[in-house]
């Protein structure tokens, strides 16, 4: 048998100790095939197994027979909410939570939701029940599954609206296929239970054709089989059983600013489901500006890629297919997906390889997948026209201002010089030009140069005619220099900028970086980086620090004060206890004003970012990239912060113990003579007097006393002697009579030993021990079960033999103690609180680690009905 996957066992114990509800989707290809009616007849099952089960939302069409299966389900009330003077009703969310039943219902898991909710979609409503502990069943069809959306639509010819990404069928711990075959459907759709007749008949030519249902059915089939193949290689790598292994490929997907990027997107998601594989999108960005058009396209491509649970990366570079390769190769991708682009007329006339080409010619031995554009794609530019882009009048300004200037000297120089030198002049204009304008403002000049040249310095002047073709050649080559040099000069304008900008965020990183590595101080570490967002996003930012009880330190922030509503206020306790991220630019109430950040810890909110931005656009890629690695570089200083805390605390206790154990050795050191001779003398007493009866009961409970007191500095003296590491076990073989006999006879006085009855088996049992300790061992669960047990009841001491080993048990008659104190018992200095007064709280941490060291253990437990157990476990000594 192969051993199990660590990364599989990994992932196995963070799910079991991870609390969080399960989701159950009954998956269906298409409405009216019976999902709805099938996730209610378990819901009533598990109903009448005792689970607490509630109905969130449930929409039945007007079905009898799914309104009768509602009947005896409790349901919440739906939520209304008022959207531009129209109540809508939606399922009630914090209800839910309030209510924390063990079960709810929640149906059409695409649904979107009013806008002004919580979430805007929701599935995203069950992801935050289900982070509640709280088990969810849903209902899907095929169609609504985001990486399907392309494959639907060029079956169906519709296109559908609601989709969830493919990541929520991972999250399902059972998926339910409620299947149908298409003429069972149509049957259904001709009884009027699928929709009312009107729209049966119209949705039967359309939607529900014979072809679609087929169709729909296989997608339905396959992404099931998916599902439950990679659920039983999980749990055959989990126990270690052969099998399929998980594929080692790694796919990365070019995102540009292109509708067809979506397209790229869900068939790289699907195929990386298909093949379980990680997959990055990549997107380059070039020196050809953005249009906001172009930012709010690759956002949302980007976005899609982050929810279907792609890596996102941004790189910068003009050489598209080298940074692409370069990617690629670092990343260890084994596979990559591109939009294939049409061969324009000069890349064919001039042999000049397209981006394509390049990409198939530098990839090595990864492979490239090029997809063909549809008709319609193609007519989209895969990178932004500048010339297409909105006029800035400005740039026009100063183009023609420049023109007007370079006229007027050329003016003034035409009596003095040739019409070449002038020239030159003009040529120098739109070289300026290109350095702070645009590519279209440098043609504009470069063109009007060329005309003010001709018609007003060339012969003959003030008429476009030339006489020579030197003066046509010169006049072609002088537009085409221009023009090419505005362009240059455009373009390495725009590359500066870009350098620029990437230099102020690495620096920006770097000062951040080395600000909170010196920073002692976790407050000023919090301001420091408050200052650098607001520097690159140009707003407000504040840090909220969260106490050990998870409540918000409004009272303290950290950065530039922010006015909060109280509505506000309870978006952060909602961010800290669902450790998600919240406002602005986020899945939840994305229409607030301002933005949430939650900084994570050791699985814990241990602050909170809140951000106002002071402009209304969007942030760009960049932007979202710079403050993610801002909240990394905060969330590793709040980990380090946590860590000086925790490496504090272990120096003081190191040095507390170090002292007290000093303390101790001295004090019982100086103890331990006295009580030797007082013992002495009251032994002696006793023995060669003849003493009343009254003066030999106080004789006997002094010789107690002291016998207890000298136990105590026995005790502090052996667990010195632990903590110091000077106490190592002298093995020999010892028979446990003898064991249970010594000890008996260190503890208590005659009344107490009729109370002890001691059941041994016949013949002699031997362990291989240390005969001192496992006494002292002994002597102290006994001595604790004398003191602490129940007065005048008996304490048995049973020896077995069980498996090879030795038990030995002392059982009391008492109540048991609680759960509590049974987990601390063995604690150093621990004592309960209904412990009587008396004791160092030291026996049995004393009498475990005896046992430790002599490879056996100690064991407590609360007997049925009563009584309480200590039970010492020891090798039994083997023959030679």
């Amino acid at each position: 048998m192969e051993r199990p996957d660590p990364d599989a066992l990994l992932a196995r114990f963070k799910a079991e100790e991870d609390h969080h509800g399960k989701l159950k989707i009954f998956f269906g290809m298409c409405p009216g095939v019976g999902k709805t009616y099938a996730m209610l007849q378990e819901a009533r099952q598990r109903q009448a197994e005792g689970f607490r089960v509630l109905v969130g939302v449930v929409m039945t069409h007007g079905r009898p027979e799914t309104r009768a299966l509602l009947q005896g389900l409790e349901q919440i009330p739906l939520k209304k909410v008022n959207y531009r003077g129209i109540t809508i009703e939606e399922m009630d969310i914090d209800e839910i939570l309030k209510r924390h039943p063990q079960l709810v219902l929640v149906d059409e898991l695409a649904h979107t939701n009013a806008p002004g909710s919580r979430h805007p979609k929701r599935y995203q409503d069950v992801l935050e029940v289900l982070a509640a502990d709280i088990d969810v069943f849903t209902t899907l069809n095929v169609q609504h599954v985001d990486s399907r959306r392309e494959d639907i639509l060029a079956v169906t010819r519709i296109a559908v609206g609601e989709t969830v990404p493919d990541t929520i069928l991972d999250e399902a711990s059972e998926i339910t296929l409620v299947d149908l075959s298409p003429q069972a459907l149509h049957q259904r759709l001709a009884e009027g239970k699928v929709y009312v007749p009107d729209q049966a008949q119209a949705a039967a030519v359309n939607f529900f054709k014979t072809e679609n249902l087929t169709a729909l059915r296989e997608m339905a089939l396959r992404l099931t089989t998916a599902h439950v193949n990679r659920n039983l290689r999980s749990l055959m790598l989990a126990k270690g059983l052969s099998g399929p292994s998980k594929s080692g490929e790694r796919i990365l997907v070019a995102v540009g600013i292109t509708p067809f990027s979506e397209s790229l997107i869900r068939m790289t998601r699907r195929w990386a489901g298909m093949l379980d594989a990680s997959w990055i999108a990549l997107h380059v960005e070039g020196s050809a500006p953005l249009t906001e058009e172009h930012k709010e396209r690759l956002m949302k491509n980007l976005t899609l890629a982050r929810q279907l649970g792609a890596e996102i990366i941004h790189r910068v570079g003009d050489d598209l297919a080298q940074v692409i390769v370069d990617v690629a190769n670092k990343e260890n991708v084994t596979q990559i997906i591109f939009g294939k682009s049409s061969e324009t007329r000069w890349q064919r006339f001039l042999g000049i390889p397209t981006v394509a080409d390049r990409l198939v010619a530098l990839s090595g031995q990864i492979d490239v997948h090029m997809v063909r554009m549809s008709a319609a794609e193609k007519n989209f530019p895969s990178k932004p026209n500048e010339f297409l882009m909105r006029p800035r009048p400005r740039e026009y300004g100063l183009s023609f201002l420049m023109f007007v200037i370079a006229t007027i000297v050329n003016m003034l120089l035409a009596p003095w010089t040739g019409y070449e030198v002038l020239g030159l002049l003009y040529l120098l204009t739109v070289v300026l030009s290109g350095s702070f304008l645009g590519r279209s403002a440098a043609f504009m000049l470069a063109a009007l140069s060329a005309f003010a040249w001709d018609y007003l310095f060339i012969p003959p002047k003030f008429a476009l005619h030339l006489r020579t073709t030197y003066d046509i050649g010169v006049l072609g080559m002088f537009f085409i220099t221009a023009l090419m040099m505005g362009f240059v000069t455009s373009k390495l304008r725009r590359q500066k900028e870009i350098e620029q900008k990437q230099r102020q965020r690495s620096e920006s990183l770097y000062e951040l970086t080395r600000a909170l590595a010196l920073s002692t101080d976790i407050a000023q570490a919090m301001r420091l980086a408050t200052a650098q967002i607001n520097l690159l996003l140009q707003c407000h930012s504040s840090v909220f620090m969260v106490d050990e009880s998870e409540q918000p330190l409004f009272a303290n922030p950290l950065g530039d004060p922010i006015d909060m509503t109280p509505n506000q206020k309870g978006l952060v306790q909602w961010v800290v206890a669902n450790k998600k991220a919240a406002g602005r630019f986020s899945d939840t109430l994305p229409q607030q004003p301002l933005m949430y950040l939650p900084l994570m810890s050791s699985g814990q909110v241990r602050a909170i970012v809140v951000i106002k931005l002071l402009k209304e656009r969007p942030l760009d890629l960049a932007q979202r990239t710079l403050l993610e690695s801002f909240t990394a570089l905060m969330t590793v200083m709040l980990e380090k912060d946590q860590l000086l805390k925790i490496s504090r605390e272990a120096k003081m206790k190191e040095d507390t113990q170090n002292l007290q154990s000093a303390l101790l050795d001295n004090l019982s050191h100086e103890l331990k003579t006295p009580l030797t001779i007082i013992s002495g003398y009251l032994d002696a007493l006793i023995l060669f007097h003849q003493w009343p009866k009254d003066a030999m009961e106080l004789l006997d409970e002094c010789r107690l006393a002291c016998l207890r007191l000298t136990s105590g500095v026995d005790a502090v003296l052996d667990l010195t002697k632990l903590d110091v590491g000077n106490l190592s076990p002298n093995f020999a073989w010892c028979e446990v009579k003898d064991i249970v006999a010594h000890a008996l006879k260190q503890v208590g006085t005659s009344k107490d030993e009729k109370r002890i009855h001691v059941d041994c088996p016949q013949g002699p049992v031997y362990v291989n021990a240390d005969f001192y300790m496992i006494t002292q061992a002994l002597k102290n669960i006994v001595h604790n079960a004398l003191v602490h047990g129940p007065e005048g009841l008996d304490i048995d001491i049973h020896v077995r033999v069980i498996d090879q080993k030795i038990r030995i048990s002392v059982i009391d008659q008492g109540e048991g103690i609680s759960k509590q104190t049974l987990a601390k018992i063995f604690d150093k200095f621990y004592r309960g609180a209904k412990t009587r007064k008396g004791g160092l709280g030291l026996g049995l941490s004393i009498a475990r680690r005896f046992v430790q060291l002599n490879e056996g253990e100690v064991e407590a437990e609360n007997l049925s009905p009563k009584g309480f157990m200590v039970t010492i476990t020891l090798p039994m000594a083997e023959k030679e």
